[in-house]
């Protein structure tokens, strides 16, 4: 819904928990995620903690809604951009991947911060982590049925979208703990790869 079509209330907590993701983005920049605090972003944010969970139940909530808008979403606005341009899988694969992989090379501190938060509340939330990936797997099982046709005869669009979110994760779990990891050629050779093994 439009924010003009929004009623004055709606608008009003729209714009605060605007304002709560907004300061605690610049929170993240300055101290890294294990650095903030509900009472830090309340100061910022000028609300009262009753308000603060008004709107999340955790700062772990606040910081999954973070990284499903700046991280998530942009994995789904990346497949759309792919099945736009090209009808051609492989030349999908590489728009898809190269940016993935340059997005990691270029990688802010706070983007660096969202991408590590991400990947590790895979683990540590169950119902959480399992839905975040099946987001992901979502995004590239589009990918995958728009191009079925491609596909080596043996393979499904979900197995291809399964094992590539696998191994993209991977990937970027390495790239989080290592600073020296190459992360740009580690994707350049996933692009071969899939290309390669699931491709007719």
């Amino acid at each position: 819904m439009p924010v003009t079509q929004l009623g004055r209330r709606e608008r009003k907590k729209k714009a605060v928990r605007e304002n709560i993701c907004e300061q605690t983005l610049h929170l993240i920049s300055l101290h890294g995620v294990d650095g903030i605090t509900i009472d830090a972003i309340c100061d910022c944010v000028d609300i009262a903690k009753k308000t603060f969970y008004n709107y999340y139940g955790s700062k772990h909530d606040l910081l999954v809604d973070i990284c499903q808008s700046e991280l998530l979403q942009r994995t789904d606005d990346l497949i759309t951009e792919a099945i736009e341009q090209s009808d051609d899988l492989a030349e999908q694969l590489d728009f898809v991947l190269g940016v993935l992989a340059t997005r990691n090379s270029n990688a802010s501190k706070l983007e660096r911060e969202l991408i590590g938060y991400l990947v590790g509340s895979l683990s540590t939330n169950l119902s959480q982590g399992a839905s975040q990936l099946e987001f992901m797997s979502n995004c590239f099982l589009r990918l995958f049925s728009h191009g079925k046709a491609q596909l080596k005869a043996e393979l499904s669009p979900q197995f291809c979208a399964e094992m590539t979110v696998g191994m993209s994760n991977l990937i970027t779990l390495n790239w989080i703990h290592n600073e020296d990891y190459d992360t740009l050629a580690r994707f350049q050779t996933l692009q071969t790869y899939l290309k390669n093994s699931m491709l007719k």
